[in-house]
């Protein structure tokens, strides 16, 4: 087995505990907002999360890799609403990016399965990052009052 062929079962682990990380924030996130749009849209967004985990999980399950890491209990999440959706948007980003890579490895590794699993997570997670960037901007421009908590 080569090096990469050993690597691919960690980097899709890592991406499994990043996306579990994220839809816990995602639904923090949707609890301290009151606007009924912005809620549903993060609500949304830790559906897609859940299904990113899901997908990994599957293909993790099917090469016999384990154990998973374990996520953090507690989460460092800005107090300030606008801050928390700028950070989980470029966390997004940069995940994207990493999927990108992973894919790479995935193709390399004659696993397509994986490459298309990291794929479609890599294209949906720079849709999440534009969202919440676009968000965290959207809210930024309101009053201070307006529709939104900004306390954690």
């Amino acid at each position: 087995m080569s090096v990469r062929e050993m690597r691919l079962p960690a980097a899709l682990a890592a991406a499994w505990e990043a996306e579990v990380v994220a839809q816990r924030v995602m639904t923090l996130l949707a609890e301290r907002v009151e606007d009924r749009r912005a809620r549903s849209r993060l609500l949304v967004l830790s559906a897609v999360c859940q299904a990113h985990a899901s997908r990994l999980l599957g293909r993790l399950a099917s090469i016999g890799a384990g154990p998973l890491p374990v996520p953090p209990d507690e989460l460092e999440i800005p107090e300030l609403l606008t801050d928390a959706l700028r950070q989980e948007g470029l966390r997004a980003r940069g995940s994207a990016i990493r999927y990108a890579q992973v894919a790479e490895t995935c193709r390399r590794t004659n696993d397509p399965a994986a490459a298309w699993v990291c794929e479609l997570n890599r294209a949906e997670e720079e849709d999440r990052a534009a969202e919440l960037l676009a968000l965290a901007e959207r809210l930024a421009e309101l009053p201070p009052s307006a529709d939104v908590q900004t306390h954690a």
